[in-house]
């Protein structure tokens, strides 16, 4: 669901999508390479939602 938010701009929506996956099945977001992926991706916005930059220095994709 959050790489379909990605893919039209919407990045609350994927920042949201993210985030409540993680609370429901931590491993799958924090683990699968494609949603490794679209966290970076939504990491990367400025300013970063903050649930978003939080799983992105869980998954050590920041600093």
């Amino acid at each position: 669901m959050a790489r379909a938010y990605l893919q039209v701009g919407d990045l609350r929506g994927a920042a949201r999508a993210l985030v409540d996956a993680d609370s429901v099945a931590p491993a799958e977001v924090r683990c699968r390479p494609l949603a490794r992926t679209v966290i970076a991706e939504v990491a990367r916005a400025q300013p970063a939602p903050a649930g978003v930059a939080r799983l992105a220095t869980l998954v050590g994709l920041t600093r």
